[in-house]
């Protein structure tokens, strides 16, 4: 069953953002660079029509083949990309995939790679290993991902099947130079990028940010993601200043199933990706979008979805950068426990934050959530710090603090601790608006906060807070180890984002200028 959840979460609807969504130079404001290079066309045989063949094709190309009937994976066989020179550039067995039928287990210390995992990311940069979907069908096509990077630009490549790795009318294997494509060039650095059909720079989110790590750590960059759905998760890593924005908000969706039950932790990235039965431990990330060392990462106009739901861990996204700022712009972020978690200095404009458990957590040193939307999907926990002393920790202004129908009334917090002493609890709401499903203690104090009375700079703070209707709340019924600010503490320690990200080493202009 949990394949088979995987299997609907990670590919279902591949076709449709690998084969139908458009890459124009009208497409969201967005200019997509003209192509050096014919479109790859497609291979016509007698039992099935393959994409891509002959020249023109995305270094991250999908394969896909669509025959008469609907056909099915294998239980055993290869499939193989070959090089030029006929060494094998990339394989997958569907042996390793059959092996997951049954349910995917936890990676463990002793767990070794297989090709029914991937190593995500680059050579220049490292890589994430992750559970993936290599095969799947959709309708009378089946669709084949490669791994990640395995592929060269300018490369000319033959893909090899065997018969039985694919079960299909008529279908008996392919040999020889039945189907050959040749990779396009590596795009011209002009600071974008396209992401989305054959006819764009990459069909992948994570093929344009290889590209993006490939010109440099420093150099500036924006992948611009047409409509559509990207089942996969990403890996950010040694990359500054780079943009990932959306053709549209609602409509331009990363979305991908993973948690803690597949890969415990929060996870790191390695140097090399490893080979097949090579051990490899428990080192992938739960999170969707794993980001390591980066700083002046902006998300824009965008979905991003951790598919996994109910009971686990589950991040769409960790920024693991002490020092690297996060902006989010007019974003919507979905799970349900551990939505997001934070570290640096993070500023959310217009987003919508959906979740349950500690659904916003982490290390921030400042994370400023201004005019968002803090969704609760059930029964919880808002936030839970851990931060510094004197840190300005998680600020939420302005925003308008709700829930799905089903959340009952009283039964969510606006954080709880998570009981370590030498982590501060740092958290504020200032002018938010509130529904009835925040309870009237306001902090669950079942597990003491630190400090356990707070200040002006430490602690669980509110100031000018209201329902829904813009009525001020009765906040008597609140903790008593919180505190309601004084209008000149507000105004001084968080009226602005000048004052929010004050101790920021990169300053504030990068905030303010939002």
């Amino acid at each position: 069953m949990i394949m088979d959840t995987l299997r609907t979460t990670i590919l279902a609807a591949i076709v449709a953002a690998a084969a139908f969504q458009g890459c124009n130079k009208d497409n969201g404001g967005q200019t997509a660079p003209e192509q050096d290079t014919p479109e790859p066309q497609a291979l016509v045989t007698d039992s099935f029509t393959g994409y891509p063949s002959g020249q023109g094709a995305c270094v991250d190309s999908y394969l896909t083949m669509t025959f008469s009937t609907p056909p099915q994976a294998g239980t055993s066989g290869k499939i193989r990309i070959l090089d030029a020179d006929g060494n094998v550039a990339d394989m997958i067995d569907m042996a390793d995939i059959a092996a997951l039928s049954g349910g995917i287990p936890a990676m463990t210390e002793s767990t070794v790679f297989t090709t029914a995992m991937d190593a995500v990311g680059s050579a220049e940069a490292g890589y994430r290993i992750v559970y993936y979907e290599p095969i799947r069908t959709e309708g009378n096509t089946i669709v084949i991902r490669p791994h990640s990077d395995k592929l060269e630009y300018g490369g000319t490549y033959r893909v090899e099947i065997d018969a039985e790795a694919i079960i299909a009318d008529g279908f008996d294997g392919v040999v020889g130079d039945t189907w050959t494509f040749t990779v396009k060039e590596a795009p011209e650095y002009d600071g974008e990028v396209s992401v989305g059909s054959r006819s764009c720079d990459f069909m992948t989110v994570q093929g344009a940010i290889n590209y993006a790590m490939y010109c440099g750590q420093s150099r500036e960059m924006t992948i611009s993601v047409t409509d559509g759905i990207y089942r996969e998760p990403l890996y950010i890593h040694n990359k500054n200043r780079l943009t990932i924005r959306g053709e549209s908000r609602e409509n331009t969706i990363l979305r991908f199933a993973s948690s803690n039950e597949y890969i415990p932790g929060v996870g790191k990235g390695v140097e090399e990706a490893p080979e097949p039965g090579e051990p490899v431990g428990e080192i992938g990330g739960r999170a969707v979008i794993l980001v390591e060392n980066c700083d002046l990462l902006c998300l824009e106009n965008i979905s991003l979805e951790n598919s996994y739901g109910h009971g686990a861990q589950a991040e769409v996204i960790y920024f693991n950068c002490d020092n690297g700022r996060l902006i989010a712009k007019d974003c919507n972020l979905s799970s349900e426990q551990d939505t997001i978690e934070l570290k640096g200095w993070c500023l959310f404009e217009g987003c919508t934050i959906t979740g349950d458990v500690d659904f916003i957590w982490g290390y921030a040193r400042a994370a400023l959530f201004e005019s968002c939307e803090i969704r609760s999907c059930d029964a919880g926990y808002i936030v839970q710090a851990r931060c510094k002393k004197g840190d300005r920790g998680f600020v939420f202004k302005d925003c308008r603090i709700t829930a799905l129908g089903n959340v009952e009334d009283g039964s969510v917090y606006l954080a709880r601790s998570g009981g370590n002493s030498s982590e501060y609890d740092n958290v504020t709401y200032i002018g938010c608006r509130m529904d009835y499903h925040i309870s009237a203690d306001g902090w669950y104090s079942r597990t003491a906060p630190t400090p356990a009375n707070a200040d002006p700079e430490n602690g669980w703070k509110e100031y000018g807070n209201t329902n829904l209707y813009g009525n001020p709340l009765d906040v008597s019924g609140r903790y008593s180890g919180s505190i309601q600010l004084t209008e000149s503490d507000a105004a001084a320690l968080y009226g602005d984002r000048e004052a929010i990200f004050a101790d920021c080493p990169s300053g504030t202009e990068w905030a303010v200028a939002q």
